[in-house]
């Protein structure tokens, strides 16, 4: 898929914790056109559809009953937002789901969250013409190799307080009432 400079995407599939957690992500490109970074913003939408507003209908059954299950979206296209695609998405879902009960504040929140990416591309450029490109990944890097070093850590700690072998595996089950 080609991105351009202006480029934003909507995408649900990995992450949140329900439908109406939708996140935004942007590229940001360097000084000679390549993507150096992604900056994101999860928004929680009031209403996405489904049969019950909100969104989290307590007795739904399947994840249609939920609201607009959406995979991937072009929001922004060479600098435009797609107002006209992302209502026709969020009104006219598909045959059997119900779309969003209030579309402007669908349309005011995906605006937000372009504009806070926006924000976030112009801070990652001052911060790396300012420290430079390999000081920010090398920071970044250490960002994340802290966050996996401390759940790496709190599941140590939880396993040495219940008493677990050293390779032993924990599982979970969740069910959903019908």
């Amino acid at each position: 898929r080609q991105m351009c400079i202006r480029d934003r995407y909507q995408r649900r599939v990995h992450g949140g914790s329900h439908l109406p957690d939708l996140t935004i992500i942007s590229p940001v490109y360097d000084y000679d056109g390549h993507v150096a970074f992604y900056v994101a913003s999860r928004g929680h939408h009031a209403d996405i559809g489904g049969i019950t507003p909100g969104s989290m209908p307590a007795f739904s059954k399947s994840l249609d009953q939920e609201g607009i299950a959406i995979k991937s979206f072009k929001i922004v296209k060479n600098g435009t937002f797609m107002e006209e695609e992302v209502t026709a998405l969020l009104t006219n879902p598909g045959e059997g789901i119900i779309g969003s009960r209030n579309i402007y504040d669908n349309i005011s929140d995906f605006k937000a969250q372009v504009a806070a990416n926006n924000r976030g591309i112009q801070l990652l450029k001052e911060l790396t013409k300012e420290q430079g490109k390999k000081k920010v990944i090398a920071y970044m890097q250490f960002i994340q190799e802290n966050a996996a070093l401390s759940v790496k850590n709190m599941l140590n700690l939880l396993s040495l307080k219940n008493n677990f072998d050293e390779d032993h595996t924990i599982h979970e089950m969740d069910y959903m009432d019908d």
